[in-house]
């Protein structure tokens, strides 16, 4: 009985002593301050990006769940890469969703020399993550325009989500593409994925096809996958395979290439 008692006083100390690489429970967001409105900052370091023509490429990754090793060596790559001017990320940041999985993605893309904007993904609503999210990057839809190209970053998680597919602000933002080279759009579930039904791929591709969007690009699948034609779609593969795509914007063209580390 005796040693039965200093394995249960050992037990009880080990657990709460040791820093847990996980946050245990499901609810916690409290966001650090220097973590929050992080879309909204690499926006801004975006604005200070130059180029020199209308050339111009950037990188896609997506879906890191808890390959943070490989995350980490898909980083590192496109640090030493000039060519590249900013990273996309694709959605599944998190697997589970806790507040820790959100922050050691950000402590290991805060080492991206590069600005960098993400989708979110349906992995990234489990438990509180949506509330993470938000504090942690902003909206869950928001566009930008760089280059005279106009990126469109669309939440289409239909299972998690809970709500219907805001395909009303899809088409606001997609009205004005005359006015741009191309406009791409980066949603994290591709219309061909598991989430989308018959009418709602209908609803999604007919959408593209009307407003002559060249690319659209996913993640979710965790395999690569580039169907090229009228409208192009483009898969990204899990960062676990260390791999990742890069495609070079050009003024009325662009071109994909697949990147194994």
């Amino acid at each position: 009985m005796k040693y039965l008692r200093i394995a249960i006083l050992s037990f009880v100390l080990f657990f709460t002593t040791c820093d847990h690489p996980f946050e245990f429970s499901v609810y916690e967001a409290n966001v650090k301050s220097d973590q929050k409105n992080t879309t909204e900052k690499n926006l801004k370091l975006l604005k200070n990006v130059t180029v020199n023509s209308a050339e111009f490429k950037f990188a896609f990754i997506s879906d890191v769940h808890y390959y943070y090793d490989q995350l980490a060596t898909v980083i590192d790559d496109i640090n030493k890469r000039d060519d590249v001017l900013f990273v996309v990320f694709g959605g599944d940041i998190a697997d589970q969703a806790l507040l820790r999985e959100y922050e050691i993605f950000h402590d290991i893309m805060s080492k991206l020399k590069k600005p960098y904007v993400t989708v979110i993904g349906n992995h990234d609503y489990n438990n509180n993550g949506e509330v993470i999210y938000k504090q942690m990057f902003g909206d869950y839809n928001y566009s930008f325009d760089f280059n005279n190209n106009k990126f469109i970053l669309f939440d289409d998680t239909v299972w998690e989500n809970h709500k219907e597919l805001d395909f009303e602000w899809l088409t606001s933002e997609l009205k004005d593409n005359t006015s741009f080279n191309q406009v791409f759009v980066i949603a994290h579930i591709p219309p061909y994925g598991d989430q989308f039904d018959d009418e709602l791929e209908e609803k999604y591709r007919s959408l593209m096809e009307e407003y002559k969007v060249p690319l659209s690009i996913h993640g979710h699948t965790h395999t690569y996958l580039y169907e090229e034609g009228e409208v192009s779609y483009l898969t990204a593969p899990t960062v676990k395979k260390k791999a990742y795509s890069i495609v070079t914007v050009k003024e009325k063209d662009f071109s994909v290439e697949l990147i194994e580390l």
